[in-house]
């Protein structure tokens, strides 16, 4: 059933309107507006190491801001352009499936199931992209800053792919409870953890509004950025920074503290917090909620 097809007004149209300026989101992902951006997957991948670069995964808005997140395009461009932040997966994977449509990808949003190598049954709150080009789809996320396949996946190529020196392959199976396909990775000593599980039919974008508006209520403070070098990551109280196979690890004290390194490390433009704020900001988290943290560091870190 099409949206457009007559019978149907489509509603919350502010989810499907473009980018106010294309030129300025490429600006923001280092790359010529006036570059050559055409359908390939050489322009794919380009693209999408560009924006795993330059767009951290970030939780400030539901962590430490009670922002309510938003993935309008609209919106977007202002958090993500105008004040160089970042944001999860609905709001990066939505910014980046709004500068491909620009450029004249043939792309839709899709739902995944969260795994991290663990065996946890858990309800679908990612969004990911598919991207057909010349009769081939390719697996499309830049929704983690860091740590994720950084080049598109072939979703019908049968073996390993090496994606950005780093190995993935996709396994299908019957589109029940786990989807139609798992991102797989594949470690440099033969082991393999699924990543996660991902429906291939295409969604509206309107399926997403209500798993975002669950998946914003947050505690944990995560930022992190792919960088030439390694990343950095501000982790809950904790900056780190990966140089190769060294990582350097520096405690944050104080909101001043971390203001400093998102304006300097992460270049956001971002609000002072009220310095009368207790630091460190109280973190809940129940048993299930520590698991899946330690499943992250282990993909992450």
């Amino acid at each position: 059933m099409s949206l457009d097809d007559g019978r149907y007004s489509i509603g919350r149209p502010e989810y499907y309107l473009p980018l106010p300026h294309l030129g300025m989101a490429l600006e923001r992902i280092g790359l010529d507006p006036n570059g050559d951006y055409s359908p390939s997957k050489e322009n794919l991948q380009k693209l999408m190491l560009a924006h795993v670069m330059a767009i951290p995964y970030e939780t400030l808005d539901s962590c430490d801001y009670n922002r309510k997140v938003d993935f309008a395009p609209e919106y977007l461009f202002e958090k993500f352009v105008l004040n160089r932040r970042g944001g999860y997966c609905y709001e990066i994977n939505g910014f980046f499936q709004s500068i491909l449509e620009g450029l004249g990808y043939e792309c839709s949003p899709l739902a995944g199931r969260l795994l991290f190598g663990r065996e946890v049954y858990i309800p679908m709150r990612h969004r990911t992209t598919i991207v057909m080009i010349e009769g081939k789809r390719y697996l499309c996320d830049v929704g983690y800053g860091a740590g994720c396949a950084e080049g598109p996946v072939d979703i019908d190529e049968p073996g390993i792919q090496d994606i950005c020196g780093y190995n993935f392959s996709i396994r299908h199976h019957d589109g029940a409870q786990f989807g139609d396909i798992t991102l797989v990775k594949h470690a440099p000593d033969g082991t393999e953890s699924d990543f996660y599980c991902v429906y291939l039919h295409p969604h509206t974008l309107l399926e997403f509004v209500h798993s975002n508006e669950v998946a914003q209520n947050s505690d944990r403070r995560v930022v992190r950025l792919r960088t030439e070098t390694g990343s950095i990551v501000v982790d809950g109280t904790t900056f780190r920074r990966k140089v190769g196979n060294e990582v350097f690890e520096e405690e944050i004290a104080s909101y001043p503290q971390l203001y400093r390194i998102l304006t300097r490390e992460f270049n956001m433009i971002v609000p002072r917090w009220s310095f009368s704020n207790s630091w460190p900001k109280e973190m809940a988290f129940d048993e299930a909620e520590c698991r899946n943290e330690a499943a992250r560091k282990v993909w992450f870190d």
